[in-house]
């Protein structure tokens, strides 16, 4: 399975395209969609993206990386609203964060129950504060969390 052009589009809308580096909340070096620039990709930190670039490394990432990998954890079959919000998720929570999720497992587990599973996926709403090193509940992400729970519940 792969995400669908409104899964792309809500990443897109969630993560907001920034041409040059920038830190997200969790203080790491990102650009275009919530791309995490990773050791080996130096010239990111010094050069501007067009949209049309910030695209295409999005969807290069939602591929290789982050759908394929709900593809394989995935046990059972999942609409195409399900696959797109948990894509969405393990985007932005990264796939260790995917793994260990109540998400996945209520997912595998087949689940309907839709308080279950929105408590599963607002449950992720903290980041670490760089100063402090404490986690502490983020404002974008705990809307982040209750759009993508409700993209996977609907039908």
């Amino acid at each position: 399975m792969k995400i669908s052009p409104a899964g792309l589009a809500l990443i897109k809308r969630e993560e907001q395209f920034m041409a040059r580096k920038y830190y997200c909340a969790a203080g790491k070096a990102t650009i275009g969609y919530g791309h995490v620039i990773l050791h080996g990709e130096e010239p990111y930190l010094y050069q501007s993206l067009t949209e049309a670039e910030a695209s295409a490394l999005l969807q290069r990432d939602v591929d290789s990386t982050y759908g394929a990998h709900v593809a394989k954890r995935l046990l059972r079959p999942v609409t195409q609203n399900q696959f797109d919000a948990m894509v969405s998720f393990c985007f932005n929570v990264g796939t260790g964060g995917f793994d260990q999720s109540s998400v996945l497992r209520l997912a595998n587990a087949g689940s309907t129950d839709r308080a279950a599973i929105t408590a599963a996926f607002t449950a992720w709403n903290k980041v670490t504060n760089p100063q402090t090193k404490l986690k502490e509940a983020n404002k974008g992400l705990t809307l982040r969390r209750g759009r993508e729970a409700a993209l996977y519940l609907q039908a």
